[in-house]
């Protein structure tokens, strides 16, 4: 997939980034129900709607491993017999998904703990 090139402004004095000039947002269909969602200007989404629990069902690469896992509850960070570190042990796993899971399991898990 071929990309245009975005416009950029000055370099910002405060972070040292060029300044986005693009506002449109673009979704791209990669595979039967995968998309890549193009937001210029933005460097997160919210995704609190998941849960925590719920959250290694979103990331594909993990899904035929978790039922190697010894716990139905496994949290794949601190439990010891757990497929998907087994997985990334393998190398069947990227380490840069891994620790973007946890990173993810993390916020979600503090947002939880966090509700009033």
């Amino acid at each position: 997939m071929k990309k245009e090139m975005t416009n950029i402004g000055e370099i910002s004095k405060k972070n040292k980034a060029g300044k986005n000039t693009t506002t449109d947002i673009s979704l791209y269909e990669l595979e039967n129900d995968t998309y890549l969602l193009d937001t210029p200007g933005f460097q997160t989404i919210d995704i609190y709607e998941i849960e925590s629990r719920e959250l290694a069902k979103y990331f594909i690469e993990f899904k035929d491993y978790i039922q190697n896992c010894e716990y139905v509850s496994c949290t794949h960070i601190k439990e010891e017999k757990c497929g998907i570190k087994n997985a990334l042990k393998d190398g069947k796993i990227s380490k840069e998904r891994y620790e973007n899971y946890i990173k993810i399991y993390n916020d979600l898990k503090d947002k939880e703990e966090h509700k009033w």
